[in-house]
Order: C-alpha cells, then structure tokens, then sequence
C-alpha cells in the first residue's frame, strides 16, 4: 500500500518493518508516513550520528537521541 511520505512528498511503499527497529508507536509513524527511500537515506546517517555521538544503545537516553535524530531526519513531528 503506497503512502505519501512527509519527507519528500512521493507517493511511495513504506520500508519493510522488520527494518525499522524503535519502539511501536515511533514504528507506526514511520511506516505510516515515510516511504522506503527516504528511509534507506536514514538508514545511512543513523551509522553517521551514532559513530560522531559514541551512542551507546545500553543507556536509554542515547536510545532516545537516536529516535529524536531520526524524527527530525525524517520530518516526522513529535
């Protein structure tokens, strides 16, 4: 099922689920509202962001950095 994405406005099919690893309801969004294009240029800055911040997934709040990344990459509110 083809979505518009809020990222750059094509219609196009969400990423695979199995590929976007955050919790449910971030999950949701981003399957919902970002194609699968955009999501593989996440994909790439997220190795960039977690090796220049040291994000270390152990610690909730690196977890959360990393979320918060990928919504703004994304252009995903809230």
């Amino acid at each position: 099922m083809a979505i518009t994405c809020v990222r750059c406005g094509q219609s196009a099919e969400p990423p695979e689920a199995r590929r976007v690893g955050y919790p449910r309801v971030f999950k949701e969004q981003v399957l919902g509202r970002v194609c699968a294009s955009c999501w593989k240029e996440w994909e790439g800055m997220e190795v960039k962001v977690i090796n220049e911040y040291r994000l270390n997934f152990m610690d909730p709040q690196h977890r959360e950095m990393l979320q918060k990344a990928c919504a703004d990459f994304l252009q995903i509110a809230g």
